[in-house]
């Protein structure tokens, strides 16, 4: 009998403890990025975010997208131009509730792997400091 009572508690405590531990993880949505969101997860693990990554349609508390930086040549031109600068890409993290921009993060577009890994881990350490 005691044992059952004891089994009963443990089960109750931990039924109890794991809404609470997962209350602070946000989930968050990762739009196609060709690729770059594979070593965005793997970031995010290595940082230990208190994130969970899920599909679109599960609703999510905060949604990744990448983008141009600019709407047009000619002000990519002129930013280059003006300050030397060559960021031409935008990952931009927006709270999917009040539809605002909690991050953004330029950064210069690359397809080699040691470029796509320090602009994740860039990016998720900016995400990480926003998070807490």
């Amino acid at each position: 009998m005691r044992r059952t009572h004891a089994l009963l508690t443990l089960v109750v405590g931990i039924g109890l403890a794991l809404p609470a531990a997962a209350e602070g993880r946000k989930t968050v949505f990762l739009n196609q990025m060709g690729g770059l969101e594979a070593y965005i997860e793997k970031a995010a693990a290595a940082e230990e975010l208190p994130i969970e990554f899920i599909e679109e349609a599960e609703h999510p508390d905060l949604k990744v997208i990448l983008g141009k930086k600019f709407t047009s040549f000619h002000a990519e031109v002129l930013y280059r131009k003006n300050t030397g600068r060559t960021e031409d890409t935008t990952l931009e993290v927006m709270d999917s509730k009040t539809k605002k921009t909690m991050l953004k993060y330029d950064f210069k577009w690359t397809t080699d792997d040691a470029g796509r890994k320090a602009v994740a881990a860039q990016f998720v350490r900016q995400l990480k400091s926003k998070l807490n």
